[in-house]
């Protein structure tokens, strides 16, 4: 009985177990492991057999392979950003018509409108973007419909979905990184993670599920 497990539980050692015995016992991530052949404790989720076991029950580890590249998160963003206007569409006419705003939609020129129109679009737009990823991110789908689309998740270190404290704060980054031309996500193309200055700020990750 050579490939064989132990867990760690208060302290004590438990085992041995078979690889199928260890996932009857449905570790946690950071459930103590010996491996076969290890001479030191392991968090469950640092075993790559067990990366699979966990995947099945929702939590995605950030690898070197799974990372999403800027292309699909370019992808998602810009589904998002066409669900989003087409919300915008039916938000403002409400707004206009309780007297929040006092636009003139039918007419309305970008080019020629006050600067305190489109302030005043910019921070409704931009609210909704941060509501709606915020949701999105804490919910079950980890993340926005867009990422859905795509196949991606939003996950911390631990590969874990994020409470809704880190998400809004991530949300926030995400309209900072964004707001000078995108210049916030370049750094997805060079940066270890492919994070972006969100990623970086609520220390967050965006994996592919599928991969």
């Amino acid at each position: 009985m050579n490939e064989v497990y132990y867990i760690l539980v208060d302290g004590e050692q438990t085992g041995p177990y078979t690889f199928d015995e260890l996932i009857d016992q449905e570790p946690e991530i950071h459930t103590r492991i010996m491996a076969p052949s290890a001479d030191t404790w392991q968090d469950a989720c640092d075993l790559p057999e067990l990366f699979e076991f966990f995947r099945e029950r929702g939590t995605y580890f950030p690898t070197e392979d799974n990372l999403a590249s800027y292309w699909w998160r370019l992808l998602a963003t810009l589904i998002d950003l066409l669900l989003l206007s087409f919300l915008m569409s039916f938000i403002l006419p409400i707004l206009n018509q309780r007297g929040v705003l006092h636009i003139k939609l039918d007419s309305f020129d970008p080019y020629k409108a006050s600067q305190h129109d489109i302030f005043a679009i910019q921070i409704i737009f931009n609210s909704i973007i941060i509501l709606y990823n915020s949701i999105c991110e804490a919910s079950s789908l980890k993340g926005s419909l867009g990422k859905k689309v795509c196949g991606l998740v939003v996950v911390d270190a631990d590969g874990q979905g994020l409470k809704y404290g880190v998400a809004l704060f991530r949300s926030f980054g995400k309209v900072v990184s964004i707001f000078f031309w995108g210049v916030g996500t370049f750094s997805i193309f060079w940066t270890e993670h492919k994070q972006a200055l969100h990623d970086f700020l609520a220390k967050t990750y965006v994996v592919r599920k599928n991969v």
